[in-house]
């Protein structure tokens, strides 16, 4: 076989507008920051990957993931882009955490290899093409009004399940936001909710209830992150079942979360497991647990939307899709 080196890589750090500002519990989004890595074989095939951080999630800036980018690449330069479970074990070697930054080297490394055997991405996972793949589409955290407003254009628009923002202290508001967005939508559109670790133990088990008849189809991380304790008393509870995020970023939170009970479903996202690598083996962890899954984004482009749909491709226990962060961006990089 031909020898194979990672001759150059390419650090691109963008900025992109989003159409209006994005708000969760932990605060407003105005600008998508990404960081673009190409990574060049010998041959001048190349391979893109991306990364969005989320400091209030990762601990991760724009700032120093092009700085740690930069040593990245130069641990990787000649050597062999199919080593690629050598090139992640390097990297964990180098920095503790940083999953943003990694999974960037991480995706581009497997764009690569696909490319340099002619085949797309989702073969090269062992996947296939059989499942129907669609997104939600996200109601951000405003007032109840404008958020059943939002819910019932994304109807319109097509979207086929919407995720509603929430977390507010203090219960009521939430409850009440959910029930003025069924009131605008109706109630067969499927809704799923994400409060972002906004509320504490009895928020969310007193909001949980009073979304009980409102056709939700799972809860995305209620409590605080790590707060294993509330969080197992909390799934045991819910009438909606939980679905952990922030407190998996990759395989081995999952095993902890997953044995002690502590949500019913994952949410998987490479920019949290540090790429493709690290997310086979949590979609594999979960797959043995049989938990269902759903991929997820921060605010990243049709690039890393492009990896996220190949790497869900492998695993039928992945059945729901967050994919609409690009919908968000005032233009196409």
């Amino acid at each position: 076989m031909k020898k194979s080196t990672i001759h150059k890589i390419e650090i691109i750090p963008t900025q992109i507008m989003l159409n209006e500002p994005f708000v969760i519990s932990k605060g407003a989004l105005t600008h998508a920051k990404i960081t673009i890595v190409k990574i060049y074989n010998s041959d001048g095939t190349y391979g893109v990957g991306e990364c969005c951080p989320f400091r209030s999630i990762h601990g991760e800036t724009q700032t120093g993931t092009v700085a740690f980018a930069k040593d990245l690449a130069k641990a990787l330069l000649g050597s062999d882009p199919r080593e690629i479970h050598n090139h992640v074990a390097l990297m964990d070697k180098m920095i503790v955490g940083n999953a943003s930054v990694k999974c960037a080297f991480d995706m581009a490394l497997y764009d690569l290899v696909a490319k340099m055997n002619n085949m797309p991405l989702y073969v090269l996972l062992n996947g296939d093409r059989s499942k129907k793949i669609y997104t939600d589409n996200t109601v951000s955290l405003l007032s109840k009004e404008k958020m059943a407003e939002k819910a019932l254009k994304f109807k319109e628009m097509g979207f086929p399940v919407l995720k509603v923002k929430l977390g507010e202290r203090g219960y009521k508001r939430d409850v009440e936001r959910m029930e003025a967005i069924r009131s605008s939508v109706g109630y067969d559109l499927p809704l799923r909710v994400d409060a972002n670790q906004g509320w504490n133990y009895l928020d969310a088990l007193r909001v949980l209830h009073g979304m009980k008849d409102l056709n939700i189809e799972h809860c995305e991380e209620p409590v605080q992150a790590g707060n294993i304790v509330d969080q197992a008393r909390l799934t045991a509870l819910s009438p909606i079942p939980i679905m952990a995020d922030e407190s998996v970023f990759n395989h081995r939170d999952a095993y902890k979360v997953l044995s002690q009970q502590a949500a019913h479903m994952i949410n998987i996202k490479l920019g949290k497991t540090g790429g493709i690598c690290n997310g086979m083996k949590l979609a594999g962890l979960a797959q043995a647990a049989d938990v269902y899954c759903q991929v997820g984004s921060f605010s990243e482009s049709k690039v890393g939307m492009s990896a996220l749909l190949h790497f869900s491709m492998a695993w039928d226990n992945i059945i729901f899709h967050d994919m609409d962060s690009p919908l968000m961006h005032s233009e196409d990089p």
